[in-house]
């Protein structure tokens, strides 16, 4: 992790200090553009296998610091989530959303769709 040093500014004729407080990006903890276009080239797969919403969320405050945005993949008329998946690194992590049940690995996100929407 790099350390970034915080310069004080002087704020006008008052002498104020004033800190920056900058949020540091989660070293990648993002989807990447590869992933959004996995994401759009499943929409309509994953309608066919009864899974009508594939949805982006962007971090929230509650989420965890090391999480940035994730995937909540949705069964046909169910209000939570069935999967959700969240890239770590270089890797894609999917879970259940209803159990907490670990379900894998993958090197992206086509991959986990494919076995989570296919297999599953």
């Amino acid at each position: 992790m790099m350390k970034q040093s915080v310069q004080l500014k002087t704020a006008g004729a008052w002498g104020a200090n004033v800190i920056p407080f900058v949020r540091p990006e989660p070293a990648a903890a993002r989807l990447s553009m590869r992933d959004r276009m996995d994401v759009a080239d499943w929409r309509e797969p994953a309608s066919r296998l009864g899974f009508d919403r594939l949805v982006i969320h962007e971090r929230g405050s509650f989420d965890p610091p090391d999480v940035d945005n994730f995937l909540s993949v949705y069964r046909r008329g169910d209000s939570w989530a069935s999967w959700t998946l969240v890239r770590r690194g270089a890797w894609v992590m999917a879970w259940s959303s209803a159990s907490g049940a670990d379900a894998g690995r993958f090197a992206c996100v086509s991959d986990a769709l494919r076995t989570l929407l296919i297999t599953v």
